[in-house]
Order: structure tokens, then sequence, then C-alpha cells
């Protein structure tokens, strides 16, 4: 007993901790709102994911699912010319060549921000954690129901706010 006591305080001395724990840095909190039609709709944060491609003009996709439907694609947005830093990226600017479009399929419903007369749509990029590839902001996508006649046809405003993995593929 007195030999380990002896060993225990010889290694502390030396700097070496047999006790000590190395506490991984603290992970931000994540979070993954979805309300459509201003209504919230809870998501499915396994399901749902955002990816950066790793080529020169990236291309950012947040696809996010809702909870009641984690089988379906949900909410896909698409940004191209992403750049890892706050920014907005407004659809709008689709008629300058950059591919800004939305997209939401669930259950019997399927719609596209390219169907909508007015495409006032934006992701707002707030806050990019490259050490825990993190990306914090909001979203707002209009759509229109494409999978129904025209005059049935119903517009979908969804929109939320994130604080979310990414991942480079």
């Amino acid at each position: 007993m007195r030999t380990s006591w002896l060993l225990t305080g010889f290694l502390s001395f030396c700097g070496i901790s047999l006790l000590a724990s190395s506490t991984p840095a603290a992970r931000p909190p994540q979070y993954l709102t979805l309300r459509r039609n201003g209504a919230a709709l809870p998501t499915d944060s396994i399901s749902s994911r955002f990816e950066v491609s790793p080529n020169e003009s990236r291309v950012l996709t947040l696809t996010i699912v809702p909870a009641e439907a984690p089988d379906d694609p949900g909410l896909t947005i698409m940004v191209d010319e992403f750049k890892p830093v706050p920014a907005v990226y407004r659809f709008k600017e689709i008629l300058s060549g950059h591919i800004r479009e939305a997209s939401y399929r669930v259950g019997n419903v399927a719609a596209e921000s390219k169907a909508c007369a007015l495409n006032d749509g934006e992701v707002r990029v707030t806050a990019v954690d490259t050490a825990h590839h993190l990306l914090t902001g909001t979203y707002r996508a209009v759509l229109c129901q494409t999978n129904v006649a025209r005059a049935a046809a119903r517009r979908l405003v969804l929109e939320g706010t994130f604080a979310f993995p990414y991942e480079v593929r």
C-alpha cells in the first residue's frame, strides 16, 4: 500500500497523473426548427443533414426532415457558391445563374420553389464554426405544390432556425 502511494506521488511529481482525465472540448448546442405555414413541426435530427461539397464552387445542401415522416425526403434547399462565412443567400438571385432552390416532399405533398412566380426565399448563415463543422442561421423557402392541378396548388412557406453540424462530402 505504501509503495503504491509512493509511486503515485512520484508520478504526480514528474507530471504524470494516473487519474487525470482529459475533458474533450464542449460541443456547441445544436438545434433545428421547421415551421410550415407558421405551424411548428418537430424535426428528425437523425435523418436531417447539412452537406457542403468539397470542390471550388461549393454547394450547400440543407435537408430538413419532419419527425412525422422520417423516411420522406422532407425539405431540401440547395445553395451554390457557398462560402463558409456568415452571408445571406437569396433565391431571387437565381436569375444571375446561381442555383438557389428548394423542394419539399412529405407524404402526398410535393412542392418546388421554382414553381412559384415569386421566389423570395433565403438562407441566412449567421455563424460558421469550422472547428466543430457547425452552421448557425435561418432559412425561409416559399414553395408551390407541383403534384396537383395548378388551380388547386397550395403555397407553402417553410422556415426555421438552425445550429446544426455539416459534413463535407
